[in-house]
């Protein structure tokens, strides 16, 4: 899914993701909407990173792991 920063922050909210991929670039911003609205559930956990040669991009996978705690 691409985009809506709404709708991931509730599929991660309800346990329906499994994955996460995030394109990382070289910026300052001010002001804007974060990518997570709090804290993710669960635990995120890095699984891959990659970056294209001749960019400073960053692409970064995480594994989205259950809550901890009670």
């Amino acid at each position: 899914m691409f985009g809506s920063h709404t709708l991931w922050n509730d599929l991660l909210a309800h346990g329906l993701v499994d994955e996460l991929h995030l394109m990382i670039g070289a910026g300052v911003v001010g002001e804007g909407i974060r990518a997570f609205e709090s804290r993710p559930p669960g635990s995120l956990r890095l699984v891959d990173t990659r970056r294209w040669d001749g960019s400073n991009l960053l692409l970064t996978r995480y594994a989205v792991g259950p809550a901890t705690g009670s």
